[in-house]
């Protein structure tokens, strides 16, 4: 029993042994064999470097046919398996120079020999292992903290976590806005997915750093913060306990993954970020550009009507004067909603929008506001229904609202097809809607309705002048007011913007 190492350890370790002596190779075989090791055998060169790549150690004597084990050794040792030297030599300069050429140890052939090759040779594969393990973790530390591929961080981690801890299966557990689901497995066993899933859970909410039960190993994902980020499990047939070394390794492979989720989850947000921050860049310049062309439309009336005027004093009869004071008036008018428009949106970008809340006629505030829209409105169809109610309001906001509302109802909708104001008491608010029969929105375009900037690409198509602010503008007045706006349309058939004001009676309680 004295030649037996650890059988658990060398189960699946592999050794060759190079000899030209069949009888050594023969008790070679026998004493490593008995320790654990699984043993291929080779009587020169060529047959050695047949098998070397399936290979952890190579047991190489010095004298082989056709050349030597120190020529050989450089080959053997780019593989990646550890070489012990053995000769019957017992030359310090043989040592020295099959050490410099990449072998981990040297053996003498003596009397003592198969005695000592045992542990000799579990030093070696325990020196190979060491190397093979450092080598595989900083692979993954260098692939954690660089890589951005999500899928294939987690692969590396977790068949890295399955080779370096020799189990049977491997998974990682993200926790995410939808509870722990898996990130990554590997290996050729899982047992019951659905039961390691539960299982895996429940470690979760038990607060642990690792448990173990059964050949599974769980390791809590640590974080940032207190919270672990999921789960990595690790498991194997024989059932077998993982002793100390192994937890600290599957622990340091569980900080990887934490890491890697932290890495890839600040990605995605600066993704996000940069994607946000691009999409509001487009969309002032595209307000930049329509911003000029609606202030340059009106400009270039007011100045060309008042040159013509100008000139042609004389030569005009008072009737077409009058109309050319109007038309400067109407776009002197026009002007002046666009700047106050982008005055209204800049303090709502600085978090400056105020309301002066007071109690306001709800009917009253509808009739002044038609009646300023008398020349907008003309030649339509329009049905207002608002009963007499006092609402909480500010009310320079609420004619803004509904300017905003009733002027939008009329761009995009026919000429002489009707428009309805309604109004109507719910518990504790007042639910004010203006409808048309226009081209309507589709179910994508009413989600974004509200967004500052946003216009359908059908009205840009359609040439129809605006700035995507006066919507965006009616949610923030709504909003200040202690109320909410919404839209229900539907292409082809119109669209109904709705807003709602808290009543007196409602707010008192």
């Amino acid at each position: 029993m004295e030649d037996r190492i650890d059988v658990r350890k060398a189960t699946g370790v592999r050794v060759l042994v190079v000899d030209d002596d069949p009888d050594h190779r023969y008790l070679a075989r026998h004493r490593l064999q008995r320790a654990g090791f699984v043993v291929d055998v080779a009587s020169n060169a060529e047959e050695a470097l047949a098998q070397v790549g399936s290979v952890d150690l190579v047991i190489l004597d010095h004298r082989l046919p056709g050349t030597s084990g120190l020529d050989l050794l450089p080959t053997l040792a780019e593989t990646g398996a550890s070489v012990v030297m053995a000769t019957g030599m017992g030359s310090e300069g043989l040592a020295v120079e099959a050490m410099r050429r990449g072998a981990v140890d040297y053996l003498v052939k003596d009397a003592t020999y198969l005695d000592i090759l045992v542990d000799v040779a579990r030093r070696a594969w325990l020196h190979h292992d060491l190397v093979r393990r450092a080598g595989e973790l900083e692979r993954i530390g260098l692939l954690v903290t660089s890589a951005s591929a999500r899928p294939e961080v987690f692969a590396e981690v977790v068949e890295g976590a399955r080779r370096l801890l020799r189990a049977d299966g491997c998974a990682l557990f993200g926790l995410g806005e939808n509870g722990l689901t898996q990130e990554a497995s590997a290996g050729s066993y899982l047992g019951d997915r659905a039961r390691l899933l539960n299982d895996a859970r429940h470690f979760l909410a038990s607060l642990q750093t690792t448990s173990e039960s059964d050949g599974r190993l769980f390791v809590a994902v640590p974080p940032a913060d207190e919270t672990p980020l999921g789960v990595l499990a690790v498991l194997t047939l024989d059932t077998r306990r993982f002793d100390p070394e192994e937890r600290r390794l599957a622990i340091a492979l569980a900080s990887y993954a934490g890491i890697a989720l932290g890495n890839l989850r600040r990605l995605d947000l600066e993704r996000a970020l940069v994607a946000e921050l691009q999409q509001m860049l487009d969309m002032r310049r595209e307000l930049m550009a329509s911003v000029s062309h609606e202030l340059r439309t009106p400009l270039t009336c007011v100045g060309g009507f008042a040159e013509t005027l100008r000139a042609h004093w004389t030569s005009l009869t008072d009737e077409e004067r009058l109309m050319f004071v109007d038309k400067i008036c109407h776009h002197s008018s026009e002007l002046g909603d666009l700047v106050e428009r982008l005055l209204d949106f800049s303090q709502v970008e600085a978090g400056r929008m105020r309301a002066g809340i007071t109690c306001v006629d709800l009917r009253e505030e509808v009739a002044a506001t038609v009646t300023a829209l008398g020349p907008l409105v003309a030649g339509r169809p329009l049905d207002v229904e608002v009963p007499a109610a006092n609402v909480l309001a500010d009310s320079v906001l609420l004619r803004r609202t509904l300017t905003n509302l009733l002027s939008n109802a009329v761009k995009y909708s026919e000429a002489g097809t009707p428009i309805a104001v309604r109004a109507s008491m719910l518990k504790d608010v007042a639910r004010v809607e203006v409808a048309d029969e226009g081209t309507g929105l589709t179910p994508d375009e009413a989600d974004r309705a509200f967004d500052p900037f946003w216009r359908s690409a059908r009205v840009a198509t359609n040439h129809l002048r605006g700035t995507g602010l006066g919507l965006a503008l009616v949610k923030e007045y709504v909003r200040v007011m202690g109320g909410d706006v919404t839209v229900e349309s539907e292409m082809g058939r119109g669209s109904t913007f709705a807003f709602t004001l808290p009543l007196p009676d409602a707010v008192s309680v």
